[in-house]
């Protein structure tokens, strides 16, 4: 059975990918964090190929996912002050790892540049966050310093309006938050939290995915929700 790992914060996502035959595996309430992150699934484990890289503290996803992932722990001195917060949070587009690279974690950079990943640096440390990736070339974000660091690749970059999703104690969230690619079904489809048709640049984004032969699915009708991605495995 594929999984999910998400946040169980707002339980109408996991339910509704549930209904859709994922296993759901829960993400970790890490209390060093600051409130709005301590669940975010994007922050705590990073899948390339069959290996997942899961901070040291998140045990529960660890045991989840060593049957079918090779485990690596990995981000023991985490910590809530940023940059310290996202040594796994990175947008895996294709052959490429988007990345704040001087806070990403060393053993995950050591497998890229062992398997071939090109390493990808930009100033935004919460990359996966800012990035709705989707597909192997293609990825939609609102990060202006993304949008330009990327000019020069081979990636499609869709570049949307900033803010307009929700997220609990910050003033907003970001795209890659509210969303997550599920390539295990043997297609591409990118499940949005909440209704994509309340983005304001919405059919932008379904034009977008549309081009990229991805489909997309909005997990409820309420807003946008920065629930701390979902990954797929």
């Amino acid at each position: 059975m594929n999984k999910a790992i998400l946040s169980a914060e707002y339980p109408v996502f996991a339910e509704s990918l549930k209904n859709r035959g994922f296993k759901i595996i829960e993400s970790v309430n890490i209390e060093k964090l600051i409130p709005y992150e301590r669940r975010h699934a994007d922050m705590q484990c990073l899948i390339i190929d069959d290996t997942a890289f899961v901070l040291s503290c998140c045990s529960e996803i660890a045991e989840s996912l060593k049957l079918d992932h090779k485990v690596i722990l990995c981000g023991d001195n985490i910590d809530s002050n940023y940059p310290d917060n996202v040594p796994l949070n990175a947008a895996v587009v294709g052959n490429n790892v988007i990345a704040r690279l001087n806070s990403l974690d060393a053993k995950v950079k050591e497998y890229c540049i062992n398997r071939g990943y090109t390493l990808i640096n930009v100033r935004q440390g919460y990359a996966k966050c800012s990035c709705a990736v989707v597909s192997d070339n293609a990825l939609i974000t609102a990060d202006k310093g993304i949008y330009n660091s990327l000019k020069e690749t081979n990636i499609d970059v869709l570049l949307i309006q900033e803010g307009r999703v929700r997220l609990e104690g910050a003033d907003y969230g970001f795209i890659g938050g509210a969303s997550g690619l599920d390539v295990t079904s043997g297609k591409r489809t990118l499940y949005f939290t909440g209704d994509i048709a309340k983005h304001p640049d919405h059919e932008r984004i379904k034009a977008f995915c549309a081009k990229h032969e991805t489909a997309i699915i909005s997990l409820s009708e309420s807003a946008l929700t920065d629930i701390g991605g979902i990954v797929f495995c």
